[in-house]
């Protein structure tokens, strides 16, 4: 067998060659196409695709096979897992329910654990198998790899999981507000369109947390990742629109899997995840904003269950930089500047730890340590003018660290900063809000912001959160009552380079990012949601914080062992380039594909 790197490249050099692959494959009958019968009798499209010189009769074959399941179809991300075929993997590859040529109603992920494991099961008895599965699943197909943790399958070996969630409501609910942007944009960009409007309207059914939302809904505290006994790759992206999920799963997986599984867990965190077009904030030590370390070191976690070694020791091409490859792996964000603090690549045994610091929401919007004083801030917030949205962990609108600057002098943002630092500032870790808020009308939503605030006063975003009121306390709000609520911004590693200050802005609409909340309380599928727009008068008080992941620059050793991967392995980063511009790409559609 050639070396794995060299066999790859010829894959990942230009899509043409993976077709011909493929038909290669079709010529020496190693492609078998079949409609798999799920428990209910609804027939799933299935694609299986064996390495070169062996055969579906053969009962000595003893093939491992790689799955993805998708509802992007076959050329959309399905036949990425053919990247694996020379290695001496089969591809499995199969539609979602209602999704290109499967049948039935996509059922957003409500039947994707027993679908799964009913295809890992018939995979399993095929005369050719191994009886070994290993899951392969990017972006909404991790979300269904998520979803085996319900079924956890005897045949299931490995997962790597690309810029995924193992939740379902944060990603679509962050805080209760609505990411009008992404939902109902996915689902009609990918879903039948004759049944696009169904899914979206079940969506928006399920506004508020409930069992609806089960399916998707890996904790720890409900004992979900108790099931875990097998190796694991996530590769996730601090400005991926799926972080808080994965960020989620990683710590399920690493500590609170079954005791058996030996915390043989890895992460890897990019600057972008699906953001393929912030690659220009982040041309340091970079390709595109990507590394080839993730996918050779999905080769290693695939190999590590055919010989049974530990996931990270198993092939010799790959053995003169796994010691100096620990399991958590990132890369620490900067400004864009040559001579920004941050900007380099990280890695070590765990995330390091953080000292959580508070900084105060100050009436002259200054922002800093100790305890807030004065009584607050109000401002207006006009539904039928809202705040667009600029940047962010999004996926069909424009992404990545945008400047915030052109929002600033809105009435309806107040704006806080601290004094310029005097050497680097580092975060490393979640970063929330605790918002103590008032309001006049019954349902108001309230924005928080964190930027990296430039000498030049350019205000990059770096992270945000959200709250929407109704879903949050579950109730409506009354004048003069002050509410406490808790925002979740998700996860960073940022270093602020001397001369510059950290921003946060509180507002209380981000469109089309998120639904427009017109203040009247009304649920999202009420046909009389927006008959009646309400300006509120909102306040924060001073007594409202966010809080920080401080950690010192010694917490965060510099690798230049990655960045000596991506020079000599440059042409496997494109395979990072190349997955996001998929999520971009225009979908083929189902009429054309049959």
């Amino acid at each position: 067998m050639l070396p794995y790197f060299v066999l790859l490249g010829l894959l990942l050099v230009t899509s043409s060659l993976a077709e011909s692959e493929l038909q290669l494959a079709q010529r020496e009958r190693r492609v078998k196409d079949v409609r798999l019968p799920m428990d209910d009798g609804t027939k799933l499209w299935t694609r299986i695709v064996l390495p070169r010189g062996q055969s579906f009769d053969d009962p000595n074959a003893n093939i491992t096979a790689v799955m993805d399941r998708s509802p992007y179809g076959y050329w959309g991300i399905e036949s990425l897992t053919d990247l694996y075929i020379p290695m001496g993997f089969a591809a499995v590859c199969q539609d979602m329910r209602g999704t290109k040529r499967s049948g039935g109603r996509f059922s957003i992920w409500h039947s994707d654990a027993d679908d799964g494991a009913r295809t890992i099961q018939w995979v399993g008895e095929q005369t050719w198998s191994s009886g070994s599965i290993l899951s392969f699943g990017a972006s909404a197909d991790g979300l269904a790899s998520f979803t085996l943790l319900d079924t956890h399958p005897e045949e299931l070996d490995a997962q790597f999981i690309i810029w995924s969630s193992s939740q379902g409501y944060p990603i679509i609910f962050p805080g209760g507000a609505y990411r009008h942007s992404l939902a109902d944009s996915w689902m009609a960009d990918t879903v039948r369109s004759w049944e696009s409007d169904r899914a979206i309207n079940e969506v928006k059914e399920n506004e508020q947390p409930g069992d609806w939302w089960e399916p998707l809904n890996m904790t720890a505290a409900h004992d979900d990742f108790t099931v875990v006994k097998w190796p694991t790759l996530f590769w996730a992206g601090w400005y991926d629109i799926f972080l808080v999920g994965q960020m989620i799963a990683y710590d399920g997986y690493k500590n609170h899997a079954d005791p058996a599984n030996l915390n043989d867990v890895k992460i890897f965190v990019d600057p972008l995840g699906h953001c393929q077009e912030g690659a220009a904030e982040f041309p340091t030590n970079t390709i595109a904003g990507r590394s080839a370390l993730p996918l050779l070191m999905s080769y290693e976690l695939y190999m590590s269950t055919v010989t049974g070694q530990p996931f990270g020791n198993s092939t010799s091409e790959f053995m003169p930089y796994r010691h100096d490859i620990k399991d958590v792996t990132f890369y620490v964000l900067g400004a864009l500047e040559d001579d920004a603090s941050g900007n380099y690549w990280t890695t070590m045994d765990n995330f390091p730890e953080f000292d959580p610091t508070k900084y105060y929401l100050g009436e002259d919007g200054v922002l800093k340590q100790g305890s807030g004083s004065g009584t607050g801030r109000n401002y207006k917030a006009d539904p039928a003018d809202p705040v667009p949205s600029l940047g962010g962990s999004n996926l069909f609108l424009a992404c990545g660290p945008y400047d915030q600057s052109p929002n600033l002098d809105r009435d309806d943002v107040l704006s806080y900063t601290t004094e310029a630092f005097d050497s680097a500032y580092a975060l490393t870790g979640p970063i929330s809000a605790h918002l103590a808020v008032t309001s006049d009308v019954v349902d108001t939503d309230f924005f928080v912001k964190i930027m990296d605030v430039y000498p030049s006063g350019e205000h990059k975003l770096i992270q945000e959160g959200a709250v929407r009121m109704r879903n949050t306390i579950f109730e409506d709000m009354k004048e003069g009552s002050i509410y406490e609520v808790d925002v979740d911004m998700w996860n960073t590693s940022y270093v602020f380079s001397a001369g510059h200050s950290i921003g946060v802005t509180v507002a209380s609409s981000n469109y089309p990012r998120f639904s427009n909340n017109p203040h009247n309380g009304l649920k999202l599928l009420d046909p009389n949601l927006f008959d009646q727009n309400y300006t509120a008068t909102n306040g924060v008080l001073s007594s409202s914080y966010v809080t920080l992941p401080v950690v010192s620059l010694d917490q965060l050793p510099r690798s230049h062992v990655i960045e000596e991967i991506n020079e000599k392995y440059a042409e496997y980063a494109d395979y990072g380039v190349e997955l996001a511009a998929k999520f971009k790409a225009s979908r083929i559609e189902f009429a054309t594909e049959n």
